[in-house]
């Protein structure tokens, strides 16, 4: 294996070990989040400002609205949001002419934690994914180092 292949390797490794904790961690502040704007959170509608997306094989996707509404004690809140590719569609057709609006939920005593108001929790999604990354690391991390001992013997028998 030449240079680039073992810096390959390490790299893949690193992703790895570093990823799933890091999507881990993503799932853990997802369910807080969830839960907190289930729980307690305001629902209220906001005007869309705008609405971007990229464009992949052809395909329409990852549709993000930038919202902006009003809290009972007169603060404005910007966000922005993801939103599902048929909403995003439907907010980007609209039109100009007659503002658009969406319902979202927002915490009181945390206004930057916005979501539209029937969002779903994905973070079971996130710590599956992060747990297969951090068993995929340890099980290459266990992989490689099992194997360098192999590597060396036969090095000396040559």
């Amino acid at each position: 294996m030449g240079f680039l292949g073992k810096l390959r390797g390490i790299l893949i490794l690193l992703v790895l070990l570093v990823g799933g904790p890091v999507m881990i961690g993503a799932g853990y502040n997802e369910a807080r989040d969830s839960k907190a704007l289930a729980d307690h959170g305001v629902v209220t509608d906001a005007v869309v400002t705008e609405v971007t997306w990229s464009k992949k094989r052809g395909s329409e996707r990852n549709f993000h609205a930038k919202v902006s509404f009003v809290t009972p004690d007169n603060r404005t809140v910007d966000a922005n949001l993801s939103v599902p590719t048929t909403l995003g569609k439907e907010l980007r057709d609209a039109p100009e002419d007659k503002p658009t609006t969406v319902s979202v939920r927002y915490l009181p005593e945390d206004t930057s934690t916005v979501a539209l108001a029937d969002h779903k929790d994905e973070s079971g999604f996130q710590y599956g994914v992060g747990a297969l990354m951090l068993l995929a690391g340890i099980g290459l991390l266990v992989w490689r180092l099992r194997k360098k001992p192999e590597e060396a013997v036969d090095a000396q028998t040559a």
